[in-house]
């Protein structure tokens, strides 16, 4: 048993290793999009990075899309279709703090993180099922009912 735990284990630790390393290599595209997002802006084309990359998103589906995140989908009552991948832009900045080695005195910086958004392309709203009802109750023939009169 003692072995499975430390299995199990292992397993969560490479499950999350391997999510940081997507992490990582999802942000590392996204820099790279966020340059031609910048072109975008100073050819007058984008309000914003995100508005950068949302439209060369766009652009490769073919029409202009509504992007929500996956909670927000949910909110609004859809579901994510199977095997949908997320579109990635930069989510709000948080402020942060790291310590360089050799010093005691943390600095302060900004953090952009990524966020992940879903087009209406990849959603679908499920169809209302109708309410169930109880069958009802099979009514007794009326001779049981004559009968159960008669002995009562």
């Amino acid at each position: 048993m003692f072995n499975h735990f430390k299995k199990s284990s292992l397993m969560r630790y490479k499950d999350k290793a391997k999510a940081r390393d997507k992490y990582i290599e999802n942000r590392q595209k996204l820099i790279a999009n966020s340059k031609l997002a910048r072109m975008l802006m100073e050819m007058g084309q984008a309000e914003s990075v995100n508005d950068g990359l949302l439209t060369i998103y766009d652009k490769d589906q073919g029409q202009t899309c509504d992007y929500n995140t996956f909670h927000q989908w949910k909110e609004k009552g859809f579901t994510i279709l199977k095997g949908a991948r997320a579109f990635c832009v930069w989510g709000q900045p948080r402020n942060a703090s790291q310590t360089p080695e050799g010093t005691d005195e943390p600095e302060e910086y900004k953090y952009w993180p990524v966020c992940y958004l879903f087009s209406d392309l990849q959603v679908m709203k499920p169809e209302p099922t109708e309410p169930r009802t109880e069958p009802e109750p099979e009514q007794e023939p009326a001779a049981v009912l004559e009968m159960d009169s008669i002995l009562n």
